[in-house]
């Protein structure tokens, strides 16, 4: 009887120390799994902008156009970079933007674990002496494209409000009342509308953007893209009701 009691105590002693050790593996080998496919989808995703980057370099050499919008929109086509600068001096533009990727995380599914990674990628396009343009990518802070992004939502939210606008209103101030809900005076407002300007059945904004956001190299910053809007009208919406889907282009020289 005493030995079976002895057995019977050692196996709840070791008991919880097995299972233990069973979960603290099975945690561990799921940590290195996910730690690898982390790593695959990283790769991916530099992959993914290094072509990008290459497809855009590849057009700006065989492109015609030597107008700074004309290349600023075939960068934005290729990279979809909410903010694109222009260095004249240099002749260099510089687009930073977000990229994620998705996967499956191994089981046991470890806390916090969304099975995504986010990057925050620079491109930069320089035009030397000779007809190519040269590409790079580099990887940054994430809080390096903390303006972008927010900028790149104030576009998608514009481009919604400008769709549901009724044509009557669809002016500047009219715009630009429900751009900036807070009416902010103009030089902190986060969507100032420049102007906008009806032809026949298209209407065309230009909208400047801006956004604060810290940077680990600069601190506190400024991020500032404009961009023209265009709205084709359809045929009984010309003096109300909504239009067709608009479409964005980031333009330098306008603003």
């Amino acid at each position: 009887m005493r030995r079976v009691l002895t057995v019977g105590c050692l196996v709840l002693l070791i008991a919880p120390i097995v299972l233990v050790a069973f979960l603290w593996y099975s945690f561990w080998q799921a940590g290195q799994e996910n730690d690898r496919r982390r790593q695959t989808a990283s790769d991916s995703l530099l992959r993914q902008a290094r072509d990008a980057a290459d497809r855009t370099a590849d057009a700006l050499t065989a492109s015609r156009d030597t107008g700074t919008d004309a290349l600023l929109d075939m960068i934005w086509k290729h990279t979809e970079s909410p903010v694109i600068t222009y260095d004249e001096d240099r002749r260099v533009f510089t687009a930073v933007a977000s990229r994620s990727a998705k996967y499956d995380p191994a089981e046991p599914v470890l806390f916090g674990d969304r099975g995504e990674v986010e990057h925050c990628f620079g491109y930069t396009y320089a035009h030397r002496p000779g007809p190519a343009w040269t590409s790079e990518v580099t990887e940054r802070d994430r809080e390096a494209c903390g303006g972008s992004d927010m900028i790149g939502g104030r576009l998608r939210s514009a481009r919604m409000e400008m769709e549901r606008l009724d044509a009557g209103r669809l002016t500047r101030p009219g715009l630009q009342d429900v751009l900036d809900l807070g009416r902010l005076p103009r030089e902190e407002s986060r969507s100032e509308v420049r102007g906008v300007v009806r032809k026949g059945r298209t209407a065309v904004a230009l909208v400047l953007f801006r956004e604060r956001y810290w940077s680990p190299d600069e601190g506190s910053a400024v991020a500032e893209q404009c961009y023209r809007l265009t709205r084709v009208l359809d045929g009984d919406s010309l003096d109300g009701g909504v239009g067709r889907s608009v479409t964005a282009t980031p333009v330098a020289a306008a603003c």
